[in-house]
């Protein structure tokens, strides 16, 4: 029992591994979604496309930086490596974890702009004058 422990402990490096190829993978997805989405002519479709590719590099992120945590933390704790430096892949790992973010931001802007346009605190903050009555007062 105590070494089927010890060797889950030690398959830590496949795990993060294993998550950078998923989000490596995801993003080429990703990436092949957008770019359907800018040859496809219907605007409802081209939404389609972006919001599913902005999911998907949101996933992305997260697991790239999910990755990213697990790295340092086990390479702390494990006694066997007297030094250690980070290279510049890890690095290239975090901008690519950034990089996925912003492209599921990007993706996802223009639901991001139609929910903020819905909020009650620009009503509330851009009140009508007296002389400009819409149609919504009553007379």
């Amino acid at each position: 029992m105590l070494t089927y422990l010890f060797s889950l402990f030690l398959d830590w490096q496949n795990a993060v591994i294993g998550l950078m190829v998923f989000s490596a993978s995801f993003g080429f997805i990703a990436a092949v979604l957008a770019i359907c989405g800018v040859c496809t002519p219907p605007l409802p479709k081209k939404i389609y496309y972006f919001h599913s590719a902005g999911e998907i590099f949101l996933v992305c992120a997260i697991s790239a930086g999910a990755a990213l945590i697990i790295y340092p933390i086990y390479i702390e704790t494990d006694n066997k490596i007297g030094s250690h430096t980070y290279g510049s892949g890890y690095g290239l790992g975090w901008g690519g974890a950034f990089f996925f973010l912003t492209a599921a931001f990007c993706m996802s802007l223009d639901e991001l702009v139609r929910e903020s346009s819905k909020a009650k605190c620009c009503k509330l903050c851009f009140k009508p004058r007296g002389d400009e009555r819409s149609e919504s007062q009553p007379v």
